[in-house]
């Protein structure tokens, strides 16, 4: 199975000005945090915290590809809220836009986070490594 990126925890603090996030993602023991800071608005705790999973996102991937938001939302259909995401995604020779999406079924600051994975994790998965050791070779009759 390859590897996938694990949502550790996500905080976020509001005052009159700012929302403010962190994020921590890990792959086994590595763990990685990104944080964000967005003036107040209708949504920003949900940007806020869109931001700072893109941003522990790249520190495991490095400057592969940069990560931008296009914008978050809270879709109302069906027995769950949907958080929804859009990405852009750009590696130097071609932009494309990803989406995500996550039920909110527990806390509404994690499924931001968790929308965000679900839109990256397949373009994200080829550049995460853990230390695995190869496979015996095997013999062939």
């Amino acid at each position: 199975m390859a590897p996938r990126l694990k949502l550790d925890w996500v905080d976020v603090r509001t005052d009159a000005h700012r929302a403010l996030a962190r994020v921590q993602l890990s792959l086994d023991e590595d763990v990685r945090a990104g944080g964000a800071s967005v003036p107040i608005s209708e949504n920003a705790w949900q940007r806020a915290v869109a931001e700072a999973t893109l941003r522990a996102v790249s520190a495991f991937v490095g400057g592969a590809f940069a990560l931008t938001l296009d914008s978050v939302a809270e879709v109302r259909t069906g027995r769950h809220p949907l958080i929804v995401v859009t990405l852009v995604m750009h590696d130097g020779h071609r932009e494309m836009f990803l989406s995500g999406t996550a039920p909110i079924v527990d806390h509404r600051h994690a499924a931001v986070a968790r929308a965000v994975l679900h839109g990256l994790n397949r373009w994200v998965e080829p550049l995460l490594t853990r230390d695995v050791r190869p496979a015996p070779p095997v013999d062939r009759l």
